[in-house]
C-alpha cells in the first residue's frame, strides 16, 4: 500500500520531484506529539522516502500508511490543530525550537513558506 501511494503522489509531482508540494497540508495533533502516522522514537520519522508503511502503531489501527516529515516538509504551509488538555504538552513541546522530531514529531512538521499551529485554550495552556 505504501509503495502504490507513493507511486500515485509521484505521478502528481513535477518530473523529477518525488512528491508535489502541497500548497496546505493540515495535520492533527496526538497527545504524544505525532502527526499523520509518524510516532515519537519510529523509524518513519528520520525516513527519506515520501510515504511509510507503519507497523504496530501504539493507536489503532496497528498498520497504517503515512506521508513522512520529508513529504510534509515539501508544503507550502503546514497547519497542525490541537484541541483539549490533553495535547498541552504536545503542543509546548512542538512550539519549543530545541525539541527533536524523534521526541516530538509535530516539530519536525514544517511548511517551506509557513507554518501555524491552531489550538484552543485548553491546548495551549503549557505554552
Amino acid at each position: 500500500g505504501a509503495r502504490a501511494y507513493a507511486e500515485q503522489l509521484r505521478e502528481r509531482a513535477p518530473t523529477g520531484t518525488p512528491c508535489p508540494a502541497f500548497d496546505v497540508l493540515m495535520l492533527g495533533i496526538g497527545p504524544e506529539g505525532h502527526v499523520a502516522s509518524l510516532f515519537p522514537h519510529t523509524d518513519g520519522i528520520g525516513a527519506a522516502d515520501t510515504v511509510v508503511a507503519v507497523f504496530d502503531s501504539p493507536k489503532p489501527p496497528p498498520t497504517r500508511i503515512s506521508l513522512t516529515l520529508a513529504a510534509i516538509g515539501k508544503s507550502r504551509e503546514v497547519w497542525i490543530i490541537a484541541s483539549g488538555q490533553s495535547k498541552a504538552d504536545a503542543v509546548a513541546r512542538t512550539m519549543n525550537p530545541e525539541t527533536a522530531p524523534e521526541d516530538v514529531p509535530a516539530a519536525g512538521a514544517r511548511g517551506t513558506e509557513r507554518t501555524l499551529l491552531f489550538a484552543d485554550q485548553a491546548a495551549a495552556s503549557s505554552v
